[in-house]
């Protein structure tokens, strides 16, 4: 497809999911909290965020977010069960857009045996039956977009609750300013986003890097956004981890050996001033590799700001890589395919 076309994506993006994107500020701003919603942390020791793929990175963004400002660790969790040392004194916030994920359900049920303290997100489903059963705190999210869409609604209730959203008006700023300049109607030539989309029209697999901090949440979520909606492999990793053993498999790795690209999400004002030295090098290592890098950068000021914007800048990309190779975003028939399998 010519991503210039935008009156023919309807084609192939059937129920717009490039518009979810465009409307993505707005989502954000009408799922936020007030303060009478925050959640009581005193007694607590830690914070559990628990929750699997497009609802799971909700706990990813509060965990990032979390570093140096709430006096609580904040793990994230994403499968069955609880950690060990799970009991009264932690606090497990459960994400499930459906309400119906298997994995979030047994790790509320293992938590609520453990008597710790529970809250949850979701749009409907057994979860919010439980919460309402039980009589803990419910984010109820608005349904109807698939989860990976639909992280505005997900994300903003948790800061808000765990008091982690006072930059929130900034980033609803910052977000607009990339949704301007990534919506469909700005030409490839002047759109960040649509000329990384269109250099995946190959098919072949995405490189992605992130350096240390927040800008490695946004490279995971950008891994898992080319999967599903351009369902595109992609391998990722973080620097300065990647120094340590991946920089040495493109030592002996032919030129021209399938990979598109390489993606390098930066954080300039926020990465230490050892990993920016690191890049350059870094690169240097697998440039020869691949046939092209591009680096992105957030907008905005905040971490928040930062963080939602490089994640968005990611986001569009990968639904224009969809549109690139013709395949449409929302659909993802192989993990349809194993829950119906595992259901049986």
């Amino acid at each position: 497809m010519n991503l210039d076309q935008p009156e023919s994506y309807a084609q192939v993006d059937t129920t717009d999911a490039l518009g979810d994107l465009e409307a993505m500020a707005e989502q954000w701003r009408a799922a936020r909290v007030g303060a009478a919603d925050r959640l009581a942390l005193d007694g607590l020791r830690a914070v559990v965020v628990a929750g699997m793929g497009g609802s799971g990175i909700t706990g990813d963004v509060v965990r990032t977010l979390a570093d140096g400002r709430l006096a609580l660790p904040v793990v994230v969790h994403k499968g069955y069960g609880m950690p060990g040392w799970v009991g009264p004194q932690t606090l497990v916030l459960a994400v499930s857009c459906s309400g119906g994920t298997e994995e979030t359900l047994a790790a509320v049920e293992e938590a609520a045996s453990r008597g710790a303290r529970l809250a949850a997100i979701s749009s409907g489903g057994r979860l919010s039956e439980r919460a309402r059963e039980d009589g803990f705190p419910l984010y109820e999210a608005k349904g109807g977009l698939p989860p990976r869409h639909s992280i505005g609604m997900l994300a903003a209730p948790a800061l808000g609750a765990l008091g982690l959203d006072e930059d929130l008006d900034e980033a609803l700023a910052a977000m607009e300013q990339v949704i301007a300049a990534c919506r469909r109607d700005v030409p490839t030539a002047e759109n960040p986003a649509k000329r990384l989309g269109a250099q995946l029209g190959d098919g072949r697999p995405l490189v992605i890097w992130g350096t240390q901090g927040l800008a490695e949440v946004a490279a995971y979520r950008f891994h898992c956004q080319l999967n599903e909606n351009a369902k595109l492999p992609s391998i990722v990793n973080v620097l300065p981890e990647l120094d340590h053993n991946e920089v040495v498999g493109w030592q002996e790795a032919p030129v021209g050996d399938g990979f598109a690209g390489l993606a390098v999400l930066r954080d300039p004002d926020g990465e230490p001033e050892p990993v920016t030295r690191r890049v350059e090098p870094s690169v240097a290592a697998a440039r020869e590799h691949v046939d092209w890098v591009e680096q992105l950068h957030p907008q905005g000021q905040s971490r928040l700001a930062r963080l939602v914007t490089l994640m968005l800048l990611g986001d569009f990309a990968s639904v224009y890589a969809a549109l690139a190779l013709d395949r449409d975003p929302t659909p993802i028939p192989s993990i349809d395919a194993l829950k119906a399998e595992l259901a049986r």
